[in-house]
């Protein structure tokens, strides 16, 4: 089976003279879907949403399932839960939970050729391989007939497929001119650039290569003339004047600047740097439990349904594994972002904020930023930052994450890129965020979790004495993996010697469940004043179910302060809410894993954290 979406909609079985592509349209929406979600689960109620407009008829599930019925006797493509007939070997239409999914060889689906070569030919052109860079680019637009999905009635998620591969053939068709260029070849690109140039009068990418390209033909005034053409459309339609890079243009013909006679001197609208920075940190420890959380982040990161510039933002209490469910998700998605994948914390082992300027100039370095550029201020290594990212697609992970308003200098403005936040407080970013917040893990998935980190541990042959091991860690993943490490360190250890340990009372530097650091780390985001009020409500004596009125008396504080207190403790994930009492308040309890740390006085008087 292969499908060709490039253009009118083609499909072919096991005879590829013959297409196969049904005539009825849902049918062919269906098909289209499916395929361009080859190898994930495409869920009901996407496929009625594609299908009905958000208005499906009380038969459409039917309906769905007759369409898949026609799709699987037309291309023999069986049902492997269902019991029917299926072939030894080849593509398949299973039914699972919530939806179908379409097993298929990517290499059979045009669309899956074309975005590898597309991600080749850029890297091959950052590596200034122009020639094997414009070969690759013209690989991938041969494979384009026409508009693509041009016959096949669209939804919305086809429609935005179909904008989004749309871009990818433009940019395709960009650098390939770009890289042509780079090779002295503006003769041949001439007559395309012209056309382009009168398609769209306003587009600057298209009059900069023209421009160029008539400059290197000696035919300087008719590039002045494209100059003074394209500034009088863009004052009339945008009410702009040219952007930087084209007034820089058009001073250096005006000039006769010699660079511009030679390709590699020319400024290049395909990438704003000369490097790909990797800044990602490999994941530490192996993700369990949270498959559902690291779906719902990469669909929004690299999934068909991606809107401009995807943000996601994983909150969550101490020790839930939020750093780690970020890495995750980046490194998985990371080739949906070839111009780079950058990377910082916001807050220090201590909690204090980094300053702004410092994480923008490791970006930048990153991206090739000289050393002059890089003394720049704040304010202007944003500007900076976002001018360069507006026409890439990088991915920025910005994890420790406490205010809003610290992110403003460091996102990309680039509709291709894409931000993951890890975030010590609930936050509003942007109304199109997608927001994941984590609970401890289920005590099965923690067993199973500590148990396969120290997979040949003597602990392991103590069922019981394991279970109540994980139990004491309360689900959180930061505490798993505290306990996994101090056991593979000491091999010899019984179950009871290990729960002991983690049991143990310990002074202002003992954290046995590696819990204390974070919760620390985070009061130290909050004023001095509640953090202080904060560690009192640990104090041993303080109940574990909180009410403003109760945390009133056990302060000294007023009910309304006692109520804001106990929300701010909610905002960062060391409180949660739970039922209005009779009086409309809410009632907080701990976090897991936080109730366990109680109060109490050093020597010196100020407020340290110990188990219980």
């Amino acid at each position: 089976m292969r499908i060709n979406l490039l253009g009118p909609l083609q499909a072919y079985g096991d005879d590829h003279r013959v297409d196969l592509a049904p005539a009825a349209q849902k049918v062919r929406q269906t098909l289209a879907m499916l395929v361009l979600n080859a190898g994930r689960v495409v869920r009901f109620e996407q496929l009625m949403d594609e299908l009905w407009d958000d208005d499906p008829p009380a038969s459409a599930h039917t309906a769905l399932q007759t369409y898949v019925y026609q799709l699987r006797k037309r291309f023999s493509l069986g049902n492997p839960r269902s019991g029917g007939a299926v072939r030894a070997a080849g593509p398949l239409l299973g039914t699972v939970d919530g939806g179908y999914q379409l097993s298929l060889p990517a290499d059979h689906v045009d669309v899956f050729r074309c975005e590898p070569l597309l991600a080749r030919a850029r890297a091959e052109f950052r590596d200034e391989d122009f020639a094997r860079a414009r070969d690759t680019a013209a690989a991938a637009l041969q494979l384009w007939r026409d508009d693509a999905l041009v016959d096949v009635r669209k939804g919305p998620t086809l429609q935005a497929e179909a904008v989004r591969l749309k871009e990818l053939r433009t940019s395709a068709h960009h650098l390939r001119i770009e890289a042509d260029l780079h090779l002295g070849r503006h003769h041949e690109v001439l007559g395309e650039l012209t056309s382009m140039a009168k398609r769209e009068p306003t587009n600057e990418w298209a009059q900069r290569n023209l421009m160029t390209a008539l400059y290197r033909m000696d035919r300087r005034v008719e590039a002045l003339q494209v100059y003074q053409r394209a500034r009088e459309r863009i004052a009339t339609e945008l009410g702009l004047d040219p952007s930087p890079e084209l007034q820089a243009l058009h001073t250096a013909v005006l000039t006769s600047d010699e660079e511009l006679l030679r390709p590699a001197g020319r400024l290049t609208a395909v990438t704003g740097a000369t490097r790909t920075p990797r800044h990602l940190p490999a994941p530490r420890e192996r993700l369990t439990g949270r498959a559902g959380q690291l779906a719902c982040i990469t669909e929004a990161l690299a999934g068909q349904t991606r809107v401009d510039r995807p943000l996601v933002i994983v909150g969550g209490a101490p020790g839930t594994g939020k750093s780690e469910l970020c890495l995750h998700a980046a490194h998985q998605v990371s080739g949906h972002y070839p111009d780079g994948r950058l990377y910082a914390r916001l807050r220090d082992d201590a909690g204090r904020l980094v300053r702004p300027a410092e994480i923008l100039r490791s970006f930048l370095r990153g991206l090739g930023a000289t050393e002059e550029q890089l003394r720049l201020g704040t304010t202007d290594l944003s500007l900076l930052f976002r001018s360069w990212t507006a026409d890439l697609r990088v991915l920025v992970v910005l994890d420790d994450v406490c205010d809003a308003g610290d992110l403003t200098p460091l996102l990309p403005s680039g509709g291709g890129c894409g931000v993951v936040i890890g975030s010590r407080r609930r936050l509003f970013v942007s109304s199109s965020a997608v927001h994941v917040e984590l609970a401890g893990l289920p005590f099965d998935d923690g067993l199973r979790l500590l148990a396969s980190s120290v997979p040949n541990h003597r602990t392991t042959v103590d069922p019981e004495g394991l279970r109540r091991l994980a139990g004491l860690c309360r689900g959180l993943p930061g505490a798993l993996f505290a306990v996994a490490s101090q056991l593979r360190r000491r091999p010899h250890w019984t179950a009871r010697q290990a729960i002991a340990w983690a049991l143990a009372s310990g002074g202002a530097d003992s954290d046995p469940l590696g819990v204390r650091g974070g919760f620390d780390r985070t009061l130290a985001t909050l004023p001095a004043e509640s953090r202080s009020l904060a560690y009192a409500l640990l104090s041993p004596g303080v109940p574990d179910r909180l009410t403003p009125a109760l945390a009133a008396v056990a302060l000294g504080i007023g009910d309304q302060r006692a109520e804001d207190l106990l929300e701010e403790l909610s905002e960062s994930y060391l409180l949660r809410a739970r039922h209005p009492c009779v009086n409309g308040r809410f009632s907080y309890e701990w976090e897991p894993g936080v109730r366990p740390l109680a109060a109490r006085q050093s020597s010196s008087g100020a407020p340290v954290m110990c188990s219980v």
